[in-house]
């Protein structure tokens, strides 16, 4: 008996850090108005970031998310769109993914880059 172990094309651009921390982000709803929500970070890249939420999005929803740059309290806002939510044990586990033409990738830096 042989084992034949498949393994998933890599689909994402650009690799992985993991950083967890809270995040503010405002949900731009045409239905709801916009609604300020609570996420927990979990990994971020410079196309976009994973995060966990206490509430479903749906897919293509629009959301400005406040990044903290530094401990002196500047903040960088960032928009960016919903490309998956799914329910876990956690929360919804959800992606998103940095706007095209922002400065997402200005504002992030890997932990090599910034010991550099």
């Amino acid at each position: 008996m042989h084992t034949v172990t498949y393994s998933l094309p890599e689909r994402r651009r650009h690799a992985r850090t993991r950083l967890q921390m809270m995040l503010h982000g405002i949900r731009l709803d045409p239905d709801g108005g916009d609604i300020c929500d609570t996420l927990e970070m979990v990994d971020i890249s410079r196309s976009g970031l994973g995060a966990v939420a206490d509430r479903w999005l749906y897919p293509g929803q629009r959301i400005v998310l406040t990044l903290p740059l530094h401990a002196d309290g500047g903040r960088r806002s960032l928009p960016a769109t919903v490309v998956r939510c799914d329910k876990d044990q956690s929360g919804y586990r959800i992606g998103l993914e940095f706007d095209k033409g922002s400065v997402a990738s200005s504002a992030y830096r890997p932990a090599a880059a910034v010991a550099a």
